[in-house]
């Protein structure tokens, strides 16, 4: 859904009907503001456009896109029973975690930088 959603609203148009409920309540930007129009950007080919809306963007997109492709390959894989369940499930949560990990650092890091 975020890709359709991403792929039908845009950031040259402005018309993204879902606004950041915090920055609008406090008038502060957080480390996600922008990023529904850097996700625009890239399903259109604009990475630099997109890296200007959010520094965070462009890795949190290829979280996606690959937990999107690691789904449909790990539900292959569970109906064709190549492989034992347990290994599969165990195998799909460290590589989750550990993209998410990657990905995610930056949004992380900020959040661990406001608390200390």
């Amino acid at each position: 859904m975020i890709f359709i959603y991403s792929g039908l609203f845009s950031a040259e148009k402005d018309n993204h009907p879902i606004p950041s409920i915090y920055e609008k309540i406090t008038g502060e930007p957080t480390a996600s503001s922008g990023l529904s129009r850097s996700f625009s950007e890239i399903v259109r080919g604009r990475f630099d456009s997109a890296r200007s809306y959010n520094q965070y963007g462009i890795p949190v997109f290829i979280f996606f896109f690959i937990q999107f492709f690691q789904r449909i390959i790990v539900s292959i894989l569970r109906y064709k029973m190549t492989i034992h369940r347990r290994w599969l499930l165990i195998g799909d949560v460290i590589i989750s975690i550990a993209l998410f990990l990657y990905c995610f650092k930056g949004f992380i890091r900020d959040f661990l930088n406001n608390f200390s």
